[in-house]
């Protein structure tokens, strides 16, 4: 009797056009779903599915509350699709309570990550003081081990931003690795730490100028931890670009423009890849404890990023609030820094620092061997 009440009315026409609406919702969100674990160079257009997770989400979030008033059955066909993502939905969500620095553990060792933007100025503020306030962000936030992408110094004189951090930070030891430098500058990305580097390197394997992956091997009493700097291939966009996303509406050649950029999204997605594996190959070969971080420009949803989280944690799923935005430029919704460590690593703290120095934000996590 349940069964034949439960159907015994018929959708009428509206409500089947809403219903194969919805289930083409479904499918795009499968779609997302499967870009974190196909190759784009296998199939390319799946990355711009994952891309678009989240206004994907909100939609099938609003058929499952319309079929809630209307037909509460069949709010099952898209409320199960979300619930099969729930372990992905959790890369970008967090739901743990917020701490403080008040809370650290002197045992553990707080891991720090920052894409400086080169210290370019930020919001109509000059880059001398952008450089006064990073090192003074820095200082408060008191890390063991720092990882800056896009790190800009100089190479001789009293204006070297890297001495001027170890000198103020008490970060001891570093290394620098300039993408480009000259005789009196250079920028690329550095690694600091309170603990003596016995090892260093470059992954050359598929880098692009800036957009490269460092590492470090940090010994820390009896044990020694080795630390990535990441920096995978940015998506390349110009002023032109971003304007163009922003508002469509306000191109004149939009066919054109969005060519363009769907062009240079889809190179950067493939050219991930290559690096997020050279970058596994390089973390399977070592036997070392792993701390992975940097700015991997792709969201949890990419095949880079679930490629180079494999079998390591994730700071922010075990420890994050709220919807992990780290990257606010363009459109503030993506989350595309991270800090990945082995699964002996017990992680305690994971904070998003919302200060505009940058267009990242800083962010850090406590984690205990």
């Amino acid at each position: 009797m349940a069964r034949k009440s439960l159907f015994k009315k018929n959708l009428g026409y509206f409500s089947k056009a809403i219903f194969l609406c919805n289930m083409v919702a479904v499918l795009f969100l499968l779609l997302s779903y499967a870009a974190s674990f196909i190759n784009p160079k296998t199939l390319w257009v799946l990355p711009f599915f994952g891309l678009g997770y989240l206004p994907i989400l909100i939609v099938n979030i609003g058929f499952v509350l319309y079929w809630l008033l209307r037909r509460p059955f069949y709010s099952l066909y898209t409320l199960i699709p979300i619930l099969l993502g729930w372990n992905l939905l959790t890369q970008h969500i967090g739901f743990r309570s917020q701490h403080t620095n008040a809370d650290r553990n002197e045992k553990a060792i707080r891991v720090m990550s920052f894409n400086a933007h080169l210290f370019n100025e930020v919001n109509g503020v000059a880059s001398t003081t952008i450089r006064d306030e990073v090192v003074s962000l820095i200082t408060n936030t008191d890390p063991d081990i720092l990882c800056i992408q896009e790190f800009f110094t100089k190479i001789k004189g009293t204006k070297q931003m890297s001495d001027r951090i170890v000198a103020e930070s008490g970060l001891e030891d570093y290394f620098f690795e300039p993408a480009t430098k000259s005789e009196h500058e250079g920028y690329g990305q550095i690694i600091f730490s309170k603990y003596p580097i016995i090892h260093s390197g470059t992954i050359t394997k598929n880098e692009y100028g800036i957009n490269r992956i460092t590492f470090s091997d940090i010994r820390k009493g009896q044990d020694t931890i080795r630390v990535y700097n990441v920096h995978l291939r940015s998506f390349g966009l110009q002023t032109e670009d971003k304007e163009f996303i922003q508002n469509p509406s306000n191109t004149s050649n939009e066919e054109h423009a969005t060519t363009r950029v769907g062009r240079k999204l889809k190179y950067a997605f493939e050219q991930r890849s290559q690096q997020a594996r050279a970058l596994r190959d390089h973390m399977d070969a070592t036997h070392y404890p792993i701390i992975v971080m940097g700015d991997f420009n792709d969201t949890p949803m990419s095949y880079s990023v679930n490629l180079i989280r494999k079998g390591l944690k994730n700071t922010f799923r075990e420890k994050g609030r709220g919807w992990g935005v780290t990257h606010y430029e363009m459109l503030p919704l993506f989350q595309i820094d991270y800090i990945f460590c082995s699964p002996g690593f017990q992680v305690e703290n994971y904070q998003i620092i919302k200060q505009e120095l940058s267009d990242h934000y800083p962010l850090f996590a406590d984690i205990r061997l």
